[in-house]
């Protein structure tokens, strides 16, 4: 574990103990801003100050071991069976329930109006609910919960962070949000009879608001792995939070074993979000060229951008740009909408490339008819191994997971090395198959390529649902 975790890990473990005893409506208010205080602190307090300035850090910081984070950061989880109640599910979730269980089974809940629009647009026969629509004024609230606040970081006062007036401050800034969201979902679960909460993560504020209180009022809850997962961003996957946390494939359950969560509060199952994948027909090249303007005789490769676009997309359109009957798709990230110009910009005067903006056309789509994908370390690099493409990624610096050192992609650093392995591929057969041959053993090991992941996530869901017990 390098330094900087250790220190993450010491800063959350006095952060745990110092407002353990804080909670409303049964639930621990610490547990719910885990990562928002890390992420505060990370950017208030720096290590070197640290350990300056903090008795007792270093001995705390060598604590923090795989072994033990655990018993550390997470905790037992016990429920009841809860056999006829609905599932309390993130609304992305309506497509694959509708598949699985009866409309009347399931609830759909999701954190603004833009996403319960998009469900409506996109499937009219489901109905979602907005938490927002569930925020009531509680001033009395914040003020008392502010008071149990400001006892603890009184008695504290000697302590540089936890005593501090900007950890006050900071608290005070999110004791509305607290109460807000928490007296929504506890209106949620007095109105509705739920059986069993289904999230997208523990780090995100709905989501893992949802776990809590499944765990507070003894229901069991499920949240899926949704994304790689990393050790460099440890405390984004630890807790796990709820009942179990469904993963995509064996080497990731293995990752959390290691640091000693038990095998019950695990289930391998795939990944959904990739079940279309196989259960879908996709456009191919010749609706592609036509969608985006492309001469089908050019070969295409799509890259999936990240928030690297100062570092990594130079280096790709300089690598690509000479060579001929090429053309290059910049798909962006979601959270990039708004930097189309500056995209389009880093790639002015090269005039086989095309930015495309996140909903102009889908990134399966895509895939399908493509015959190359290059990345620096998104996820959609697994995605595109699923449609059996070569796999490159663009690694000059370390990267937040790198495909190329488990030999899953073509690692390249430099623009030379990019254009040398790229016509490696378009004209030499058994490169190009070796390349693909490459990442069987990696999507074996970190994924479930068969399209049933959905099935095995309500089938265990079903299951929990009708038993108890404590994992």
């Amino acid at each position: 574990m390098n330094e900087q975790t250790a220190f993450d890990g010491a800063l959350l473990r006095r952060f745990y103990d110092s407002f353990r005893t804080i909670t409303y409506h049964r639930v621990p208010v610490f547990r719910y801003l885990h990562y928002s205080f890390l992420f505060f602190a990370r950017n208030r307090w720096k290590l070197n100050w640290a350990k300056d300035n903090l008795p007792g850090l270093k001995s705390e910081m060598a604590q923090i071991t795989d072994t033990a984070l655990y018993h550390q950061f997470d905790e037992p989880y016990q429920y009841d069976p809860h056999p006829d109640g609905v599932i309390l599910m993130r609304g992305g979730f309506g497509d694959i329930a509708s598949s699985h269980l009866p409309k009347e089974r399931f609830v759909l809940l999701s954190p603004n109006q833009a996403e319960v629009d998009v469900i409506h647009r996109n499937r009219p026969d489901l109905a979602a609910l907005n938490i927002e629509s569930y925020y009531r004024p509680n001033p009395r609230a914040v003020e008392l919960l502010n008071q149990q606040i400001a006892k603890v970081i009184q008695k504290q006062q000697n302590d540089p962070i936890f005593g501090s007036a900007d950890l006050l401050r900071w608290l005070y800034g999110k004791t509305p949000e607290i109460v807000r969201v928490f007296d929504a979902v506890h209106s949620i679960f007095e109105t509705l009879n739920i059986g069993a909460v289904l999230t997208i993560s523990s780090i995100v504020w709905m989501d893992c608001a949802l776990n809590l209180f499944a765990k507070a009022n003894r229901i069991p809850s499920f949240t899926l792995q949704h994304g790689l997962i990393v050790e460099r961003d440890l405390f984004c996957h630890i807790p796990i939070g709820a009942t179990q946390k469904m993963v995509w494939g064996n080497a990731v359950a293995q990752w959390y074993q290691k640091l000693g969560f038990p095998a019950s509060r695990l289930s391998v199952i795939g990944s959904p979000r990739f079940d279309v994948i196989f259960n879908r027909k996709w456009c191919g090249k010749q609706e592609l060229c036509q969608k985006l303007g492309i001469n089908p005789t050019q070969k295409i490769m799509v890259y999936a951008t990240g928030t690297e676009m100062k570092t990594i997309v130079p280096l790709i359109v300089n690598g690509l740009r000479s060579i001929p009957g090429l053309y290059l798709v910049m798909l962006l990230h979601p959270a990039e909408s708004a930097l189309v110009p500056q995209y389009e910009q880093l790639a002015a005067g090269y005039s086989n490339c095309k930015v495309v903006r996140f909903g102009q056309i889908s990134l399966y789509d895509a895939l399908s008819g493509a015959d190359f994908f290059i990345t620096h370390c998104s996820t959609a690099g697994l995605e595109a191994m699923l449609f059996q493409l070569p796999v490159i990624t663009v690694e000059p610096l370390s990267s937040y997971f790198s495909y190329g050192e488990l030999g899953a992609s073509l690692r390249v650093t430099t623009s030379a090395e990019l254009n040398e392995t790229i016509l490696k591929l378009m004209n030499d057969a058994d490169f190009r198959k070796n390349a693909i041959q490459r990442y069987q053993q990696f999507i074996a090991q970190y994924c479930i390529p068969d399209g049933d992941a959905s099935k095995r996530l309500f089938d265990q869901l079903k299951m929990v649902c009708r038993s108890g017990g404590v994992v």
